[in-house]
């Protein structure tokens, strides 16, 4: 069974991860003074729960060769969240370079604008569906993923 797992990065961005592990802790230690120590206890446990779930969700490609299926979506602590596609065969992995440009301005109100390169990996299949698969400035780094990519489908 050919199964291969390609992590495209997090839900939620880790500023966003340590506040609400922060707010977890102020809110069990607010209800320890709250509640009596066995439901203070009870409550901090369930809302701890929660904070795995929230720290390792990743957007994720499964695709299963032997059921010719792709699973575009959510993945955390062994829970998929999203529906997989059948497809019939991959057509081919390609990079495009896309122009990126970011404006930034300062406190005189004046004006700078940025433009650069990115380069974005894509899965396509014989139907003509896309699916994004990474993205970084650096042309060899890209091609270096794409490359272990294509090595584990054979494409």
């Amino acid at each position: 069974m050919k199964i291969v797992r390609i992590n495209k990065g997090k839900v939620v961005n880790l500023p966003i991860r340590l506040v609400s592990a922060i707010i977890m802790v102020v809110i069990t230690i607010s209800l320890m003074d709250a509640l009596p120590e066995p439901w203070s206890i009870f409550i901090a446990i369930a809302l701890a729960s929660f904070l795995p779930g929230i720290w390792f969700a990743s957007y994720v490609i499964i695709i299963n060769e032997e059921k010719k299926t792709i699973f575009d979506g959510i993945w955390t602590m062994g829970h998929k969240f999203g529906k997989p596609i059948k497809y019939e065969s991959i057509e081919k992995i390609f990079i495009n370079r896309v122009k990126t440009k970011q404006t930034m301005y300062s406190l005189s109100n004046r004006q700078n604008v940025v433009t650069d390169h990115e380069y974005r990996a894509y899965l396509k299949l014989d139907n003509g569906e896309k699916f994004y698969l990474l993205s970084h400035p650096l042309e060899e780094t890209v091609e270096e993923k794409v490359t272990k990519i294509r090595e584990k489908l054979g494409v």
